[in-house]
């Protein structure tokens, strides 16, 4: 894989790429560069089985495989998980130079209800977009659940997260998080028609770009038009297949580098075509990947895909 192919930890890529990104220059070799970032929630509503042990358990395994390849990576916390003292305790005990920790931005209850809002959702984490996501609520509400989720963090944590993700940060709140914050880096969802009850469609298919003030799912067109926070796309789609899944249907399947895709991440096969791919062929000024996995598929599940890809990656 050479000296090219970089895990490394989300806002490090951001840093090193501010610097290289200054020379008019493009490198005869440009690097290869490999995000692994691991998403937490504290509780799973559709499947009674998947208890908060269960899922507390699944990432100490995330953790504990990291380690044994000498990965670094991210974590990013839901708010629920954000004030167990579970996660506090596993996450604090991590060297600071290997396991960077920031925000997972889907919204629960308890965020809600602290931000002296009244809950919407079914359970108390809801997966649809009117209540689970930031575009549920008004700017002035969102900004609010900001307030509450970064003064938590830096109560336990001792700073404000430097990264925030989610299937979709609208660019308001996005926006309002790097100027009264300071983020440095976000990450969003690939496309998707009909998964998870929402579509998202029409995005910047691949490695980072600068978003809009208007929409922070297409990039700006100028620089005065942007937020000046680079988002990193997720999930690492087959750039043939993963388009045409489900096409025709009212729900589109997954084709990805998440380590639970029997015919992607979880599949021998798939995953080295796809790095073979990834280290040899043409890239752009830089070639980009993220691989993981949220907490809520149990370790079982994800077990095989992180042990065909975590030593490929080393």
């Amino acid at each position: 894989m050479r000296n090219y192919f970089i895990p490394c930890l989300f806002l490090f890529i951001v840093q090193s790429s501010a610097c290289t990104g200054q020379t008019s220059n493009v490198t005869a070799d440009p690097p290869r560069i490999v995000n692994i970032i691991n998403f937490i929630r504290l509780l799973e509503p559709r499947d009674a089985e998947v208890t908060e042990t269960v899922l507390y358990a699944t990432v100490v395994k995330q953790v504990e495989i990291m380690e044994k390849y000498k990965l670094r990576g991210t974590f990013l916390l839901q708010y629920d998980a954000l004030m167990d003292p579970r996660y506090q305790k596993l996450l604090k005990s991590l060297p600071a130079q290997s396991f960077e920790i920031g925000a997972w931005w889907e919204i629960p209850q308890p965020l809600v209800e602290n931000a002296g809002m009244n809950w919407r959702g079914r359970y108390p984490w809801d997966w649809h977009a009117d209540v689970g996501f930031s575009t549920g609520y008004t700017p002035q509400e969102r900004e609010k659940l900001v307030d509450v989720y970064m003064n938590d963090f830096k109560k336990i944590y001792g700073a404000y997260p430097k990264s925030v993700g989610s299937w979709f940060i609208d660019a308001h709140t996005l926006n309002y998080m790097y100027q009264k914050y300071g983020i440095i880096a976000s990450c969003n969802c690939k496309d998707q028609i009909g998964t998870d009850g929402y579509t998202l469609w029409g995005g910047y298919w691949n490695q980072a770009y600068y978003p809009s003030l208007k929409n922070a799912y297409m990039p700006a067109q100028h620089e005065e038009n942007q937020i000046p926070v680079p988002i990193f796309r997720m999930l690492g789609s087959d750039p043939i297949r993963q388009f045409d899944a489900g096409l025709g249907s009212n729900k589109q399947g997954v084709i990805s580098l998440e380590p639970v895709y029997k015919g992607g991440g979880g599949d021998d096969a798939w995953v080295n075509w796809y790095f073979r791919q990834f280290v040899g062929g043409e890239p752009m000024a830089f070639a980009y990947v993220q691989t993981g996995q949220e907490n809520s598929f149990t370790w079982d599940v994800m077990a095989k895909g992180f042990e065909i890809q975590m030593p490929l990656i080393a």
